[in-house]
């Protein structure tokens, strides 16, 4: 980082394995002569606990410093301190912000991701939200209500005790995507991220019921295993979502309303799930327990709880038996709330099945140095995550988008690829939309938000909002699709779903009426990312120029290229770098960089 001053260098650039030895270099520019340095020291934390001072040694006739610093597993934070002859001190912090330091994230030299999932296409399908099947109809649970219609509006509304049950439906299923798999390859899907699939009695299944059983709605196991084999035919891999924090109370585990033959942990100390759970006063108020978020029908499991960690992963536990089944990874909600051990415990299962296997969290912020609960965690150090979903890249590219200002989704990229390991960075989920968040199409079209759910439960864009919306769509997803990671599809994204969060982000597809253009575009990008996956896969990035609205990369291996930009800009941008360019998205040669434009381009020699 560059000051009037001072200019600081790292040897190698970003995370490091364990045991390297890092070049940290500060190069100062002294023009007051009257300040003779007397002295360099680089300061440093290491894993928020211990500060060490170590002397820099003077490199060269020139005013450079350098210490090599050899590092353990773990995060160091440091900055510099100069020492002037006259006993003066000045500090140099990262950006010459006072306390913002530089990070160097170590993590285990044995950390490996699953290579079969780099330069890949994930497709996230809410179940019951996608396709219904022409063959199979499922048998509607007592407190279930079937939508008449795939065009209603998901229930929004309390009830008259003012709760939410979500227990509306519309009734797609396991054998509805089996029967969409011919659409999954047009968009040349070949991993498929399902929402929830155990039993659980509303529509999400975030409050598992039971996680030994597929839910009957979708088809059970019998339906899942189909699935399964039909998707490997076609080299489509399937990962779950994996709810492994808190239970629903109408559950086999904690039966608060007496539907399972099994005593629950809300019926009985004797159950043997009781320990599972944190009641308050058992004997005086079973309903005081410890929940998610306060939300009483997801009562949470104890922090390490021995026996639910090892019945989700332990020897032949739920982790185990559903990657034997053919499952190929997991996708763990609420990472956060998981304890150190938890996840670990999930790794070694997972991984002790097939290395090949993929773990994915959600995690909202940097995940290399968050503190969650006033800890910090190791989700990237290894033996944890592999990676996680990428929100601080969405949020980026639609601040991007909404504002012009490129700085949003340059910085990030900088933040992602000085913080977390390259392992990482190859397996994020690279998301634009989730089920947790508006519509991508709502989210850049729309003008003015709003907070009223009456209003949210109607709200379409007007024309003009739409135009704008989807030419910032296309934008998004060609960088979605050519940054590193695993671009991630939302269902129902690519056919032009609009629609605010919860419950209006979960729409039921629109089979009948898929936005052509949108959808032609998906293909177009998904195909070149397909024919280019030795690229994508694990190939380098480096932005190329920086100037107002303009956002533009490359990205490179083995001598190849390909280079993306965005230009939100009302003005002409020259590419400043030597090269014929052609389009891969029209076929044509590109000269320059266009105002409020995209495009994706190879180099013709």
């Amino acid at each position: 980082m560059t000051t009037n001053k001072f200019t600081s260098y790292r040897n190698p650039q970003g995370a490091v394995p364990c045991g390297f030895f890092v070049d940290i270099s500060l190069s100062v520019d002294l023009t007051d002569n009257t300040k003779n340095i007397k002295n360099v020291s680089l300061t440093t934390i290491y894993n928020d606990c211990e500060t060490k001072c170590f002397d820099m040694s003077k490199t060269n006739e020139v005013c450079e410093y350098s210490y090599n610093l050899q590092v353990s597993k773990g995060l160091y934070f440091y900055w510099f301190e100069i020492e002037y002859q006259n006993g003066e001190k000045e500090y140099f912090y990262k950006n010459n912000i006072y306390g913002q330091k530089w990070q160097i994230t170590v993590y285990d030299e044995n950390l490996k991701t699953p290579d079969l999932f780099k330069g890949g296409i994930i497709y996230h399908i809410f179940v019951d939200r996608f396709a219904k099947s022409d063959t199979w109809k499922p048998t509607i649970r007592d407190g279930f209500y079937m939508h008449e219609s795939v065009d209603e509006i998901p229930f929004y509304k309390p009830d008259e005790n003012g709760k939410i049950k979500n227990e509306d439906i519309y009734g797609g299923n396991l054998m509805g995507i089996i029967e969409k798999l011919d659409y999954l390859e047009s968009l040349n899907v070949d991993i498929i991220y399902l929402s929830p699939i155990f039993e659980a009695n509303s529509n999400h299944k975030y409050n598992t019921a039971d996680f030994e059983k597929t839910d009957d709605m979708f088809g059970g196991d019998e339906i899942f295993d189909k699935l399964i084999t039909e998707a490997k035919t076609r080299g489509i891999k399937i990962i779950l979502d994996g709810v492994f924090n808190h239970t629903g109370d109408d559950s086999v585990y904690f039966n608060k309303y007496g539907r399972y033959t099994q005593t629950g942990a809300y019926q009985s100390k004797e159950s043997k799930y009781h320990d599972w759970y944190e009641f308050k006063d058992f004997e005086n108020d079973k309903d005081d327990y410890v929940c998610w978020w306060g939300v009483k029908s997801l009562p949470t499991i104890k922090k390490d709880e021995p026996v639910f960690r090892a019945y989700i992963c332990g020897v032949n536990g739920i982790i185990e038996k559903w990657l034997k089944r053919g499952v190929s990874g997991y996708r763990l909600d609420v990472s956060d709330e998981l304890s150190d051990r938890m996840l670990k415990g999930i790794n070694k299962a997972v991984k002790e099945t097939s290395p090949d296997n993929i773990i994915l969290g959600e995690v909202w912020e940097d995940a290399s140095n968050k503190i969650a609960y006033g800890q910090r965690r190791q989700y990237l150090l290894g033996n944890q995550l592999d990676s996680v979903m990428n929100y601080p890249l969405k949020d980026a590219v639609i601040n991007y988008l909404r504002t012009g200002n490129s700085d949003f989704v340059i910085d990030v990229m900088d933040m992602i690829t000085e913080n977390y390991p390259k392992q990482s960075i190859d397996c994020l989920m690279n998301i634009i939309g989730t089920h947790d968040t508006m519509r991508i199409l709502t989210a850049l079209g729309t003008r003015e938000f709003t907070d009223d759910k009456d209003i949210m439960s109607t709200f379409k864009l007007s024309e003009d909002e739409r135009e704008n919306g989807v030419f910032l769509l296309k934008a998004a997803v060609l960088m979605q699709m050519t940054l590193p990671g695993i671009p991630c599809i939302y269902y129902g994204d690519e056919a032009g779903l609009e629609g605010y969060s919860d419950p209006f982000n979960r729409k039921f597809f629109p089979w009948d009426n898929i936005d052509r253009d949108i959808y032609k575009f998906y293909i177009k990008i998904c195909k070149i990312r397909k024919e280019n996956k030795k690229i994508f896969a694990d190939g380098v990035y480096k932005p190329e120029k920086k100037e107002t609205g303009l956002f533009f990369y490359k990205r490179e291996k083995d001598g190849e290229k390909i280079y993306a930009y965005v230009n939100l800009s009302e003005n002409t941008r020259a590419f400043g770098v030597k090269c014929k360019f052609k389009s891969l998205i029209t076929g044509e040669y590109v000269t320059d960089l266009n105002p409020r434009s995209f495009d994706l381009m190879t180099v013709e020699n």
